[in-house]
This record gives C-alpha cells, sequence and structure tokens, in this order.
C-alpha cells in the first residue's frame, strides 16, 4: 500500500532561517505529489519542499499529498517561529500643527520591536529622503527602542501636509501620521502619473500645501467632479473611482485648492488605466 511521512514532523526555525521539509514515500510508481499549508494548496510537485527565509505567515501546518493510480496518501508536520518576534510599535508620536513659515521644525518618532524596525518618512504620500532643508536621521538605543527624526532647517509653507512615520520589518509594519500647517497661498506639490489595473479603484489625495485652505476640488475637462456615481470627492482632497475603466476613467484630472480670499492652486495628475 501507498504511504506517506514529512521530515521532520515539526521544527522550530528562527525568523529569516531556512526550512525543508520531505515527503518520503513508499509504494510505486508515484503520479503526483502535492503540498498544502493549513489547507490551500501550494504551487510546489516536488518530494522537498524549501522556505529559503522563513516569515510570520510561513509558520502553520503542511500537509504532503501523493498518488498514484490506484491509492492516494498524506501526511503533515508543523512549522513554528522560534526566538521571540514582536511586531514594530510606535511609543512616541506627533502631532497636528499649525506654524508660521521660517522656523526650523522636528518631528520624531520612537519605535520597538524584534527584529529592530526600520523607520521611513512619508509626505502627502511620497518617500522623504535627506535634501537641503529636510534631514531624516535614526539610532538605536540602548534598549533597542529606534528613534528617528525629521529635521527641516526652515519651514516654507510648501512643507505643510500629512507627515507620516512607517516602522517596518520582516514581522509586519504600523504607521501614525498627522498634518503639518503652514500658514500661506494655496500650494499644490507636483504628482506623478498614476498607473492602475482596470477593475480596481483608484484612491488619490491631492498633495496640498497653504494654510488656512477653504475648498478643495477636482476637476476634467473643465467639470467639477463628481460627474457620474463611480466618483467621491472628499472635502479632505481625496478623490476616489470605483471600478475604472480605460475608456471612462483614463485622463487627466486637475485638483483646485482655494483660500477664503479667492487665491488659488492648481495641480494635475495624469491616470492610466492597465
Amino acid at each position: 500500500p501507498l504511504s506517506a511521512n514529512i521530515e521532520p514532523t515539526t521544527q522550530t526555525v528562527d525568523f529569516g532561517r531556512p526550512a525543508v521539509f520531505t515527503c518520503n514515500f513508499e509504494g510505486n510508481p508515484i503520479k503526483t505529489i502535492n503540498w498544502m499549508k493549513d489547507g490551500k494548496r501550494l504551487n510546489h510537485e516536488e518530494s522537498v519542499l524549501r522556505i529559503d527565509t522563513v516569515k510570520k505567515d510561513d509558520r502553520g501546518m503542511y500537509q504532503c499529498f501523493v498518488r498514484n493510480d490506484q491509492e492516494s496518501a498524506g501526511a503533515s508536520a508543523e512549522l513554528k517561529l522560534g526566538g521571540r518576534f514582536e511586531p514594530p510599535q510606535i511609543h512616541k508620536k506627533f502631532s497636528e500643527e499649525t506654524l508660521q513659515p521660517g522656523p526650523s521644525m522636528f518631528l520624531q518618532c520612537v519605535a520597538s520591536g524584534n527584529p529592530t524596525p526600520e523607520i521611513t518618512w512619508e509626505l502627502d504620500g511620497k518617500k522623504l529622503s535627506n535634501s537641503d532643508h529636510l534631514q531624516v536621521g535614526q539610532y538605536v538605543t540602548v534598549n533597542g527602542d529606534v528613534v528617528s527624526n525629521l529635521n527641516i532647517s526652515s519651514i516654507h509653507t510648501n512643507d505643510g501636509g500629512l507627515y507620516k512615520c512607517i516602522a517596518s520589518s520582516k514581522v509586519g509594519s504600523t504607521e501614525h501620521a498627522a498634518k503639518l500647517n503652514v500658514y500661506g497661498l494655496p500650494f499644490i506639490r507636483p504628482m506623478e502619473k498614476k498607473a492602475i489595473v482596470a477593475g480596481e479603484n483608484l484612491i488619490v489625495t491631492c498633495p496640498v500645501a497653504g494654510y488656512p485652505i477653504d475648498s478643495i476640488v477636482w476637476e476634467r475637462d473643465g467639470r467639477v467632479l463628481p460627474i457620474n456615481r463611480k466618483q467621491k470627492v472628499f472635502p479632505n482632497g481625496t478623490l476616489i473611482i470605483e471600478n475604472v475603466e480605460r475608456l471612462s476613467d483614463q485622463a487627466i484630472y486637475t485638483c483646485v485648492a482655494r483660500n477664503a480670499q479667492g487665491f488659488s492652486a492648481r495641480g494635475t495628475l495624469e491616470v492610466q488605466v492597465m
């Protein structure tokens, strides 16, 4: 009769290390070998299953099934995560501020986790890196916390927006965001062309700076959106188009931000539907 077993039947592997399961069987000829994890089929049909770098999602029960013309047999084994893993957590956060242009500005995020997370920064969804007047630095404290500082040497109106710090490691990620409002005329940062797969939802927020802002609207071909039921526009400048189609939704969209005195700024976004 056909029989199968997996070696080892259980293994504990440290995060980021390799894991190997071998499906042994007796009774020939074997036609197919299939692997499953937690009841879901894996795209693997060889007797040795190798995971090069174990991640959090890899822990669980693995099954191998062998079949010949007459019968089938199966076996199972468990993969456990070794070590002590903690998803990133952000302990120290920054809050919304409203400032005049000119002074320097300092934002800080402190995070912990095992393995030690890395912290990155975004402004209105765009990753920030060091420039003439913006410096990002981080260091690890003696107790393993990561401290990341974002320094802006002299604030301009166009530094305003939604700042986000993201703490991420192989075990997961977490984020914190708050607005920085800088007094001044409306300003819209350049938007990169957005490519989106047909059938998906387009979600984009207009990267507006300047404060106070009275209204943010989106336009297409000179018409203020929404012009159909798929489009939604929110007061914070977020545009959502559900179930995008190439014929109806591929276009140039314009965001317009205005203040109470009637000053405005415009920015364009090219949307390409694949």
